[in-house]
């Protein structure tokens, strides 16, 4: 989580992934938001890399998330990170039918470093 003036900017959200072809040592970035007040603030960066490290914590070997495949600038924070897709879509729909949202599934692996 991160705060700001004692209020939430932004948080993420991790656990087993929740996608049918899993393994089990793969985790899941569920969530990931930081108020577009504090884009470009240096705050995004380091909660994604919090989220990541409490996947390794947590044991996971490989994390997957999902992306709006229209969303560039996620896409581009995400490649960034280490992050790329992994040819895995989906279609996932809204609003009582009227609304399609096109995901796409990023990957990494996850690996940790060691510190000299």
């Amino acid at each position: 989580m991160v705060e700001h003036e004692d209020a939430v900017a932004g948080f993420a959200v991790v656990g087993p992934s929740r996608d049918d072809d899993a393994e089990p040592s793969t985790g899941e970035l569920h969530a990931i938001n930081l108020d577009p007040t504090h884009w470009h603030s240096g705050q995004g960066r380091p909660l994604l890399d919090h989220a990541v490290a409490a996947l390794q914590e947590r044991g996971y070997h490989e994390a997957t998330l999902w992306v709006l495949g229209s969303n560039d600038r996620g896409r581009r924070f995400y490649a960034r990170a280490g992050w790329s897709p992994d040819g895995r879509t989906r279609v996932e729909t809204i609003a009582d039918g009227t609304v399609e949202l096109h995901e796409v599934r990023y990957r990494r692996t996850l690996t940790t470093a060691t510190v000299v």
